[in-house]
């Protein structure tokens, strides 16, 4: 269990930004060890929250803030044909993958 006394805004984006990255369906499909990233984030938090409240209010409120996340991986589709990888986007003429890979790098 991490200890924090006090957690920036910005790392407590990261953390959500992480989060939402790895509990997309497609992601935890992708491999089969995936979903253990987001069963560590989320203990991660849980920890966080119950026994270092005080001064990691940041966190709270990027969850808050974030709440859409949890409600999706909580509505997780079962159905594999309901489950795609995300459409590549277009940036001047190159084509260009904004979400992370199984191995859980951006590219």
């Amino acid at each position: 269990s991490p200890y924090l006394k006090q957690m920036s805004m910005v790392t407590a984006s990261k953390l959500m930004h992480l989060l939402e990255a790895f509990s997309t369906p497609w992601f935890l499909v992708a491999n089969q060890t995936n979903y253990h990233l987001v069963f560590f984030l989320l203990e991660i938090f849980n920890n966080i929250i119950q026994y270092q409240f005080d001064g990691n209010a940041h966190l709270v409120y990027s969850i808050i803030r974030k709440r859409h996340v949890f409600h999706q991986l909580s509505n997780l589709p079962e159905d594999p044909a309901m489950i795609s990888k995300p459409k590549k986007r277009e940036n001047s003429g190159d084509q260009m993958e904004v979400a992370p890979t199984s191995d859980g790098v951006l590219h």
